[in-house]
């Protein structure tokens, strides 16, 4: 069978979608709505930035790099992993993309020169060029979207372990 031909674990997918709703939590509690485009796009009072308590503490800078990270790869393999070689590619294809937005956040006036002026005329791709030039380079996200990579390859390896996962090689 080919790599995307795959009889979906709705285990894994579920799993990816939980952290993936824990990581919207993180930008609605616990950002601000004009820091984040999707937050911004809702009505105000889905945010719940400076009106709860701080949900997550100081994890919330980093927990939504490692969040990112772990629920894309956990959606992505429960459709398209059908081994563990498969489930490896898919964790560190997630942490590239990532590492990639994040290292652009440090090299963001090289980054944004390089970004095609077409971008500013559709919705989502308006806002690439504030998110490299607002955004801040951390190492810490960098430590996240490594150990986010790493969490969704261990959890991928104990459903395939415990046998939850129809891994064939």
């Amino acid at each position: 069978m080919g790599m995307f031909i795959k009889k979906s674990n709705y285990l894994q997918i579920f799993i990816g979608v939980v952290a993936l709703c824990i990581g919207t939590l993180v930008y609605l509690a616990s950002r601000s709505p004009e820091a984040t485009y999707f937050v911004s796009q809702l009505p105000p009072f889905l945010s719940l930035h400076g009106r709860w308590p701080d949900l997550f503490g100081p994890a919330h800078k980093s927990l939504a790099s490692f969040l990112h990270v772990f629920s894309f790869s956990m959606m992505t393999a429960g459709i398209a992993a059908e081994s563990k070689t498969g489930l490896f590619a898919v964790c560190f294809g997630w942490a590239v993309v990532n590492l990639g937005f994040e290292l652009g956040q440090y090299f963001d006036d090289r980054v944004v020169k390089h970004l095609p002026a077409w971008f500013e005329h559709y919705p989502l791709l308006e806002t690439v060029d504030d998110y490299f030039t607002a955004g801040c380079f951390d190492g810490w996200d960098i430590a996240a979207i490594f150990a986010g990579s790493a969490a969704a390859y261990v959890v991928g390896t104990i459903l395939e372990h415990e046998g939850f996962v129809p891994f064939v090689g």
